[in-house]
C-alpha cells in the first residue's frame, strides 16, 4: 500500500488562486514536471478525466476534489494538498451536471493501477472528521498544512 510518504510537502501549497478546475491543474503542472512527479501526458488527460469524471466529493462540513489521471502520467506516486484561496465550482463525483463550491483539493498521482484504493478510504475516512477538515482550514502556513494533513488518521473504517 502507499503510504504517508506519498503525501508531498514540496507540492504542498496554501492560498493557491484559481478560477476552475483547469486553472489549478496548470499552475500545479508546472510544479510536478519541474520536480519531475509527472510527464507530459498529465495535463491533458488529468483535464480531460476530470471533465469526463469529475471528483468533488459532497462531504461534510465542505465539499473536497480528489483528482487524478491514468498512471501513464505518472513518474513518482504523490498526494499534492492544496488549500484554495477561494472556493471555486467544481464537477460533484455523484452528479457531474452538479457543482459543488471546493476549497481543498488533493491531487492523486499513483502510477500503478489500483495501488490507490486504500489509500481513497483512508482520505474518505479522515474527510468525514470534522476536527481534522477544520484543522486544515486554520493553517496558516504551508508547513502548518502540511503537519494538517499529516496528522490524518492512517486506518480506516
Amino acid at each position: 500500500m502507499l503510504g504517508k510518504e506519498t503525501i508531498k510537502r514540496d507540492l504542498t501549497v496554501v492560498d493557491l488562486e484559481a478560477g476552475s478546475c483547469d486553472e489549478v491543474f496548470e499552475k500545479m503542472n508546472h510544479v510536478f514536471l519541474e520536480k519531475g512527479f509527472v510527464n507530459e501526458k498529465y495535463l491533458p488527460t488529468i483535464c480531460e478525466r476530470e471533465h469526463k469524471y469529475p471528483t468533488a466529493l459532497p462531504v461534510e462540513p465542505d465539499p473536497i476534489a480528489i483528482p487524478h489521471t491514468e498512471a501513464d502520467a505518472i513518474i513518482t506516486p504523490f498526494i499534492a494538498p492544496v488549500r484554495l484561496k477561494s472556493t471555486i465550482p467544481w464537477g460533484d463525483m455523484s452528479d457531474p451536471n452538479h457543482k459543488l463550491d471546493v476549497k481543498l483539493v488533493f491531487l492523486l498521482g499513483f502510477n500503478e493501477p489500483g495501488a490507490h484504493i486504500e489509500l481513497l478510504q483512508i482520505l474518505m475516512h479522515n474527510f468525514s472528521r470534522p476536527e481534522w477538515v477544520k484543522s486544515l482550514y486554520q493553517a496558516e502556513t504551508e508547513d502548518e498544512y502540511y503537519d494538517a494533513v499529516m496528522a490524518m488518521e492512517w486506518t480506516h473504517d
